[in-house]
């Protein structure tokens, strides 16, 4: 399978001190990093998270000339409705193979820190997934939805739980389809935060409206995450009739087997 890891972070990004040169000790077939771009960066104090994309295409560059062009540039664009024109103008004119959207914060907190685990869980789901949705509404050009669940991680949510909240995931769904989008199964979400059977009902959700696309990522942050569990989210989907996966080159995408 020529399926590569399409979700992971380098020291390019500030949660990050991994190397490119120790990701490809890892693989001798293709790797893209999917660097942050987040804009009053909640999880980092406030400050802009901005990938520094001349550096990054030097080094990806450099490595390419004795790698045989096995790295290709990817990007993590963290939304805000805050922040979206900023976003759009930080994308105009730069290449990158894929594009990943996320919402991570809502403008004044991540939904990581502590403060949501202060907060009602229910009011918190309506506002993550309601953001979710506009940001796919809002943001042209991306080609994968990361992490559907980011907002939840810190709340004890069950399958029952998000059932409650079906019609505002089917419209986060109906605008990921709208544009074209893969659906990412974020595999450290499944398996380090424990979200699997999460995840399997929102693929299910996914199929019954007719989606086709998905992406695999670890969201690695180092090495030791690399692949995380890819094994067992190959096998979630296989169970679940999906035979193929999407990647992007030049944010054009393609399909491979499972």
């Amino acid at each position: 399978m020529s399926y590569y890891d399409q979700h992971m972070h380098t020291h390019f990004s500030p949660d990050s001190a991994e190397s490119f040169e120790n990701y490809l000790e890892q693989t001798d077939g293709l790797l893209v990093t999917t660097e942050h771009l987040d804009y009053h960066d909640a999880y980092n104090g406030g400050v802009d998270t901005v990938l520094d994309y001349a550096a990054y295409t030097e080094k990806i560059d450099a490595l390419n000339a004795i790698h045989e062009g096995r790295i290709r540039r990817g990007i993590e664009v963290g939304y805000t409705p805050e922040s979206h024109a900023r976003l759009t103008s930080y994308l105009e004119g730069k290449a990158f193979d894929v594009i990943l959207l996320s919402v991570h914060q809502n403008g004044r907190y991540d939904y990581l820190q502590p403060i949501i685990d202060e907060m009602d869980p229910k009011a918190v789901m309506k506002e993550y997934f309601e953001l979710c949705t506009e940001a796919v509404r809002q943001v042209d050009g991306a080609n994968v939805f990361a992490h559907f669940d980011y907002g939840i991680r810190r709340l004890s949510v069950t399958v029952d739980d998000l059932r409650e909240f079906e019609p505002a995931l089917k419209r986060l769904l109906k605008e990921i389809l709208t544009k074209e989008m893969a659906l990412e199964l974020n595999t450290r979400s499944m398996y380090e935060y424990k979200n699997a059977d999460l995840y399997r009902y929102m693929i299910g959700l996914y199929l019954e409206m007719g989606g086709t696309r998905f992406s695999l990522g670890s969201d690695a942050h180092s090495v030791q995450k690399y692949r995380y569990h890819f094994d067992d989210a190959l096998a979630l989907l296989r169970e679940l009739g999906v035979s193929e996966l999407t990647l992007f080159n030049n944010r054009i995408a393609y399909t491979e087997p499972i």
